[in-house]
């Protein structure tokens, strides 16, 4: 029997920055698959980042790109094909793309939190996804982030106990109101490549108010290890790495 435990999302009850395996421990394994998955729990991940995307029967399934041309070499779309299809046309050599329920039961077993990139979205597979979670009583261990503001308020409204975190990539986005806007808990700024030390972007004003808010933040996923300590000097709650053992090593209490 595992000795790890499901770590506490909310910032009262955890003494260090939320330690997120982007794609599972993606530098190591391939991403979003069953190993990363694993790979993340051996470096003390507490949660991993897992991306959405909806096949043509609405199974929501677990892979980044909206096509598998980049990873297996087919030249298909996952919305256009059945999860069938994708068994049948991914090469046998491959790590299969796997479902959302066959995730979730792995961070159950390995005791890992979820962060959802939701991709694609339908009321469909929104509800095999809520079921999943009610199932594996994970809602007090996930939350749920996309760059579709109006998906994460379609979460909410069915799930209000749900935490949701809004994704946006422009340094001039105001955060508060953008999260506001949908009830949303989190905001996540993509801002790795927004300059060449984008912890630097996180100023005192902007933390200020995205506190004052009552806000969390998740940062980027981030390798850079003076990056990391940076941003866990600033007191984020949440940070993304593909390397999570680096994650590991330089994260402590929190500011």
């Amino acid at each position: 029997m595992t000795t790890r435990q499901f770590t506490p999302l909310d910032r009262s009850e955890r003494d260090h920055v939320l330690r997120i395996a982007h794609r599972g421990g993606s530098a190591y394994a391939s991403e979003n698959g069953a190993n990363a998955l694993r790979v993340a729990a051996e470096m003390q991940a507490d949660m991993v980042e897992i991306d959405i995307r909806v096949t043509a029967d609405d199974r929501p399934v677990v892979a980044h790109d909206d096509t598998l041309k980049r990873l297996y070499n087919v030249s298909a779309s996952i919305r256009d094909l059945t999860l069938r299809d994708i068994g049948t046309v991914i090469p046998a050599h491959s790590e299969p793309i796997l479902t959302f329920e066959e995730v979730a039961l792995t961070c159950v077993a390995l005791r890992l939190g979820l962060y959802l990139d939701i991709k694609d979205w339908n009321a469909a597979s929104a509800r095999q996804i809520f079921r999943t979670l009610d199932s594996f009583e994970l809602t007090d261990y996930t939350i749920i982030g996309s760059f579709r503001p109006d998906w994460l308020a379609e979460v909410k409204s069915h799930r209000p106990r749900l935490r949701t975190s809004v994704l946006f990539g422009s340094v001039h986005v105001d955060p508060v109101a953008l999260a506001q806007s949908v009830n949303c808990d989190y905001v996540h700024p993509c801002w790795e490549n927004a300059a060449p030390e984008p912890h630097m972007l996180l100023t005192e004003d902007w933390m200020q108010r995205v506190r004052g808010a009552n806000l969390g933040i998740v940062t980027w996923h981030e390798e850079r290890p003076s990056e990391i300590t940076a941003l866990n000097n600033l007191g984020v709650d949440g940070i993304c790495s593909d390397t999570p053992d680096v994650l590991y090593n330089l994260t402590g209490v929190l500011a």
